[in-house]
C-alpha cells in the first residue's frame, strides 16, 4: 500500500513523503533521505522490496526537491541545512508513532547521507541502524573552498539563483573517469537505461541554487570533525556501502569515511564496495543484489526497538 503524506515542519513548510507499508505482518521501517538532484518517487522499486520482506519504508521529497518544491534547487533564506534535519525529525516522528514498537533503519544516500549522519549526531538514540549510501569524508579544504565561493556568488547573483560557476565546481569532475561519455551523467550509473530516465525526468538534475551550495558546504564543514561524530552512539549498527567507481566517494572515500568511525569508538561498523559500481546503486545493473545485501543487514543488525527519547530531545 502507499499513501501520500503531507506533513508540516516547523517554520510552517509543507513536507511531502510516500509511506509504503507491507501487507503482510510489519517487522520494521526504513526512513530514507534521498540525494541531492532527485525525488521520492525514485524509492519506489526499493519499497517494494522492503515490503516484501515485512518492512515499511517512508520517503519525503526535501525542500527544493520534487513536485511540490515552492522552489526547486533552493532549502530556506536561512538556515536550510539544519532545516532539512528538522524535516527528517518530523517525518520520523510521524513514521514511529505510525508504526510503533518496530525497529526503525534510516538510510541516507549521496547529500542525504550527510544529512543522515547530521540527525545520527541530534537523534541517533532514536534509531536502530543507520546505512549510509554513496557517502565520503569530504576534504576540509575543498568544502571551505567551495563555502568561500559559495558566500560569493550568493553576493553576486543572489541566494535564489543559479549559478554555473558552483554547479561546475560540484560536478565537473564526476564524468571524467567515464568519458567519452554517453549524457554527461553517466556516472551515475552502468545501466543506461535508468541513466535516460534520470536525464528524462524533470525533478532529477537540478537546477541548483547559489544559495542551496552555501548551505550544503556549511553544513558539510560544521559536521565533519572526529569530535561531532562522537556523537553518533558508538553502539549504533552502521553500514558504509556504494560503487567502487563513484565520483562523489567511492572505495576511497568510504574508506576514510569508515576510518573515522571506527577512530571514534564506533563498534558496530560495516563497508560493503561493489566493483565497478558507481553513484546510484539502486539503480545499477546489479541493483536486486544490492537491494538483497542491504536488506539482509537490516533483518541481520537492529533487532529489538530502542527506548525512544521524546520529540524535540
Amino acid at each position: 500500500m502507499t499513501e501520500q503524506v503531507v506533513l508540516e515542519a516547523d517554520d510552517g513548510h509543507d513536507i511531502h513523503a510516500l509511506m509504503f507499508a507491507p501487507d503482510q505482518p510489519l517487522r520494521g521501517a526504513i526512513q530514507v533521505f534521498h540525494g541531492l538532484g532527485e525525488h521520492a518517487a525514485r524509492y519506489a522499486r526499493f519499497a517494494a522490496a522492503a515490503n516484501s520482506r515485512g518492512l515499511a519504508l517512508c520517503v519525503h521529497d526535501h525542500r527544493g526537491h520534487g513536485g511540490h518544491a515552492e522552489m526547486q534547487g533552493y532549502l530556506a533564506d536561512t538556515n536550510g541545512w539544519e532545516r532539512l534535519v528538522s524535516d527528517g525529525l518530523v517525518v520520523y516522528d510521524a513514521l514511529s508513532k505510525r508504526f510503533a514498537e518496530v525497529p526503525v533503519v534510516l538510510l541516507g544516500h549521496s547529500m542525504g547521507s550527510f544529512v543522515a549522519q547530521r540527525f545520527a549526531m541530534y537523534h541517533g538514540d532514536r534509531l536502530d541502524a543507520l546505512i549510509l549510501s554513496a557517502s565520503t569524508w569530504p576534504s576540509r579544504i575543498e568544502m571551505f573552498a567551495g563555502k568561500l565561493a559559495a558566500h560569493f556568488e550568493c553576493w553576486r547573483v543572489g541566494p535564489q539563483r543559479e549559478s554555473k560557476l558552483l554547479d561546475r565546481q560540484g560536478f565537473s569532475r564526476f564524468n571524467k573517469r567515464f568519458e567519452p561519455g554517453r549524457t554527461g551523467l553517466d556516472w551515475l550509473s552502468r545501466d543506461e537505461a535508468e541513466v535516460d530516465k534520470y536525464v528524462a525526468d524533470p525533478l532529477c538534475g537540478g537546477p541548483y541554487t547559489a544559495g542551496l551550495w552555501r548551505d550544503l558546504t556549511g553544513g558539510l564543514l560544521a559536521m565533519h570533525s572526529d569530535t561531532e561524530l562522537m556523537r553518533v552512539p558508538s553502539d549504533l549498527p552502521i553500514l558504509i556501502t556504494g560503487g567502487e567507481h563513484d565520483p562523489v566517494g567511492g572505495a576511497d572515500g568510504m574508506g576514510h569515511l569508515a576510518l573515522h568511525y571506527a577512530q571514534t569508538g564506533h563498534s558496530r561498523l560495516k563497508v560493503k564496495v561493489y566493483p565497478e559500481g558507481r553513484h546510484e546503486m539502486l539503480n545499477e545493473i546489479n541493483c536486486d543484489e544490492v537491494m538483497r545485501d542491504w536488506l539482509d543487514w537490516i533483518e541481520l543488525n537492529p533487532q529489538t526497538k530502542k527506548p525512544r527519547s521524546k520529540s524535540g530531545a
